[in-house]
């Protein structure tokens, strides 16, 4: 009797460890959501105290200052001068009272369609409306998505979105446009066209759109975009004339040059050309570099473009190959990420897959912080392995 009944208390002690394992899995599962959110709201809570505090200080906007002296010079009739850096340094410090080192204005003349309005509001109120409306923005390109409140929150709250408020940048505006126009193209492909175009402001970004447009046979959304781009462009000159024009072409090797010296933005960017120079590489090291990086992210792109199967992987595909492609996107343009996040999360992701997507959300703050203080950019590390991890699941698709 002794020996049956030690038989029968094995499947019992063994039905136990696996309740005791499920029960521990979901507690550390919970705990792993509890410090999630407590990360996110700290870090929130922290900028705002950030940006609460800055609106005492001498230069409030931060980089919204360059957009408001902008509007002061094109609408006291001289928009050219925008590109001229004394003119705008002049205008800079007649806002804030302070003499500002360098911060140009380097945008193609459409986005001043955008910026030529803010002066007509005091300073601190312009630069309420342009985070507001950069938020309304996102927010409506997030819902095309299906996105429910709680998705437009985490997109407000992606740290991303954070940096670009913190500074009054237009990184919220570019994400709008591009995540906005990829979650229209099935079902609008001439408005997410249109959309596409209006990223002529900051080409960059949209550097690989041709490619995966043709590469899917989009030619609807493709046409659309050329007609938008040429569009914003001819109404610019139409509305503020040649001369920002001229100056803009005049002034493209300030802009080269800013992104080949400029050590103290090299931290802040997101490219493998600005992660070669922190390295101590020079300039044709790091454009080879920067070379070899673009042509895997164009091969990856038409790659996953060219399948139908692999429709759902296109997106995030192209949004993380652009910072591969690019060599000039600063920490605030990764607001975008947002969409590769909200597109990768589905359900029966794998342990792999999450730990991608948390790395997605905490590189804007994390991989910066550690290029500033190490001098070491891990973000084409992270970049290509996200891509290469996508480019597998796509072909699994098939």
């Amino acid at each position: 009797m002794k020996v049956e009944a030690d038989h029968n208390e094995e499947p019992l002690n063994t039905q136990e460890t696996a309740i005791a394992a499920r029960r521990l899995s979901r507690w550390l599962a919970i705990a792993g959501r509890v410090l999630w959110l407590e990360l996110i709201s700290g870090f929130a809570l922290l900028s705002a105290y950030v940006f609460i505090q800055r609106l005492g200080g001498d230069n409030p906007g931060a980089d919204f200052i360059i957009y408001y002296a902008a509007s002061l010079l094109t609408l006291g009739g001289d928009p050219g001068a925008i590109f001229s850096w004394p003119a705008l340094q002049e205008a800079q410090a007649g806002v804030i009272g302070k003499t500002i080192d360098y911060l140009p204005w380097l945008y193609p003349p459409p986005l001043l369609l955008l910026a030529a309005p803010l002066s007509a509001l005091p300073y601190i109120p312009a630069l309420g409306f342009w985070i507001a409306a950069q938020l309304a923005m996102l927010a409506a390109a997030v819902r095309t998505l299906g996105g429910t409140g709680w998705t437009i929150l985490a997109a407000f709250v992606f740290p991303a979105t954070i940096n670009n408020i913190l500074v009054g940048q237009n990184g919220a505006l570019s994400a709008a446009l591009l995540g906005g126009g990829l979650a229209l193209l099935n079902r609008h492909p001439a408005i997410a066209g249109v959309l596409f175009g209006l990223l002529i402001y900051k080409p960059h970004l949209a550097i690989l759109l041709p490619f995966a447009l043709l590469a899917a046979s989009a030619w609807r959304a493709l046409a659309a975009a050329l007609a938008s781009a040429l569009g914003a462009s001819l109404l610019s000159m139409a509305v503020f004339g040649m001369e920002p024009w001229s100056a803009f072409l005049a002034s493209t090797s300030a802009g080269t040059k800013a992104l080949e010296y400029g050590s103290a933005h090299w931290p802040k960017m997101a490219t493998v050309f600005a992660a070669l120079r922190l390295l101590g590489a020079e300039v044709s090291l790091a454009y080879a570099g920067q070379g070899i990086a673009a042509l895997f992210a164009v091969v990856a792109v038409v790659l996953i473009w060219r399948r139908r199967q692999a429709r759902s992987w296109r997106a995030p595909a192209l949004i993380i190959a652009t910072f591969l492609a690019t060599p000039y996107a600063f920490f605030y343009d990764l607001v975008v990420l947002i969409f590769a996040i909200l597109w990768l999360q589905r359900p029966g992701l794998s342990q792999g897959g999450r730990m991608i997507l948390a790395l997605l959300w905490l590189a804007p703050v994390a991989l910066w912080l550690l290029a500033r203080y190490s001098q070491i950019s891990l973000w084409p590390l992270l970049l290509a392995g996200c891509l290469a991890w996508i480019y597998s699941q796509a072909r699994k698709a098939e």
